[in-house]
This record gives structure tokens, C-alpha cells and sequence, in this order.
């Protein structure tokens, strides 16, 4: 097999493989949209349905990556963009695989921007959540204990402090 027909094989392999990543990443997307929904509107039971399945699209796009290397490897390049971009405009075999790449970058930086703003909403509602719940904490170990003449009782504290 000559080097031009191993491009052309490796590059054919490259695109169809590059072209799953990214109706992978897609579908990732809909799942971090589906989860910004469920976080603005307080639709706390999707939300472990939704981890699930972008769990599921992740694993999917890791072995995807990997293959990905995989076949760079093959044809003598390291997995960084620039080395990529100078393969794949080395000659007229590579065209098939510039579009692909292109929306794979485009789609894995607006994956990457949801799920940090999805990220940023948890925190802050969980921050929310552990301040109320402080302040119910408190507000219960604070209530005064009443007597049968109706009036508040001093509250004592039940720990010990030793014994005699």
C-alpha cells in the first residue's frame, strides 16, 4: 500500500469517526440544555435522568477521542490542533476530514461553556439551599421550651461537662 492510498484510508476512517463525535456531541448539548432548563425552572427529579444519559454520551465520546488519537497516531501526528490543521491541509486526501474537525472544535467549546454555566447554577442553588438550611438549624436550636404555666423556660444545655 502506498503512503497516498494510507492517507486516503486513514483520512476516509478519520472523517466518518469525526462525524459520530460530533452528532455525539450534539446530542450532549440537547442533554446540557435539557439540565439548564430543569435548573431554572426547580425540576430537581430530571435532573438524575439527565446525568445519566450526558454519562452515557461522555463515555461515547472518550472512546471516540481515543480512536480519534488512534488514527492521527497512525498517520504521524500528535493529537494538538496545530499538527491536525497542518495534516489535514497537506494535500487533497484531507479535505474530507476539515469540516468535521471544524465543527468538532466549535461543538466541544459550546459544550464546554453549557456545562460550566450549568455548573455555576448548582453551586449557586446549593449555596442557597445550605443557607436556608443553616438558618433553620439555628432558628430550632434557638426555640424555647415552654411550661405549664404557658411561659418560656430558660434552656439548658445538655451536654456534660463532667461528672464529680
Amino acid at each position: 500500500m502506498t503512503q497516498n492510498e494510507l492517507a486516503a484510508q486513514i483520512s476516509a476512517r478519520l472523517s466518518v469517526l469525526m462525524t459520530e463525535e460530533v452528532a455525539s456531541l450534539r446530542a450532549a448539548i440537547g442533554h446540557l440544555d435539557a439540565e439548564r432548563r430543569a435548573l431554572e425552572s426547580g425540576d430537581v427529579d430530571t435532573l438524575p435522568v439527565l446525568a445519566a444519559r450526558k454519562s452515557e454520551v461522555y463515555g461515547r465520546l472518550a472512546q471516540l477521542g481515543d480512536a480519534r488519537t488512534a488514527l492521527l497516531a497512525r498517520a504521524g501526528v500528535k493529537p494538538a490542533k496545530a499538527d491536525i490543521d497542518a495534516l489535514f491541509a497537506s494535500g487533497p486526501e484531507w479535505t474530507a476530514c476539515r469540516k468535521p474537525f471544524a465543527d468538532l472544535l466549535e461543538l466541544a467549546r459550546e459544550a464546554h461553556d453549557a456545562n460550566l454555566a450549568n455548573g455555576l447554577m448548582i453551586r449557586a442553588q446549593m449555596k442557597s439551599s445550605q443557607q436556608a438550611l443553616a438558618v433553620l438549624m439555628s432558628a430550632a436550636e434557638q426555640a424555647s421550651t415552654y411550661g405549664p404555666d404557658g411561659q418560656a423556660m430558660a434552656r439548658t444545655s445538655r451536654r456534660s461537662f463532667g461528672s464529680a
